[in-house]
C-alpha cells in the first residue's frame, strides 16, 4: 500500500483526467467520494480509510472535503477547462426580455 504513489493518481484524476477512472467532475471541480474512491479501487487497493488518511496527511493540503465528505475536490491549480465551464454556466442567458447581440448590430451598422 503506497498512499504517496495514490495521492499522486488522485491528483492527476481530480485536477486533470477524471476520465482516466470514469467518473466526472461537476463545474467546480468536485468529485463524489464513492465514485472517487471506486474508480481507483478498480486500478489498486482504496477504501474510504485510506483517502482520508491522503487528504489529513498531505503536507501541501492539495484535497478538501465538504462538510459532509461526500464530495472532494483539489484545491490548487484548477484545469483551466473547470474554469472555463464555470465561466460558460455563469453567462447570463438572453431572456427574450433582451435583444441579443446579433440583432443590435445590423441597426448600429444603418446608423
Amino acid at each position: 500500500m503506497d498512499l504517496n504513489n495514490t495521492s499522486k493518481f488522485m491528483s492527476l484524476i481530480l485536477r486533470h483526467k477524471p476520465e482516466a477512472i470514469g467518473i466526472e467532475l461537476d463545474g467546480h471541480g468536485w468529485a463524489d467520494v464513492e465514485e472517487l474512491i471506486g474508480g481507483i479501487a478498480k486500478t489498486r487497493e482504496f477504501n474510504r480509510r485510506m483517502l482520508e488518511e491522503i487528504v489529513r496527511t498531505d503536507n501541501k493540503q492539495r484535497y478538501s472535503f465538504n462538510e459532509d465528505k461526500t464530495m472532494i475536490r483539489a484545491n490548487r491549480d484548477i484545469p483551466f477547462r473547470w474554469m472555463w465551464n464555470l465561466r460558460k454556466r455563469c453567462r447570463p442567458k438572453n431572456s427574450g426580455t433582451e435583444p441579443g447581440r446579433s440583432i443590435w448590430l445590423p441597426l448600429i451598422s444603418r446608423g
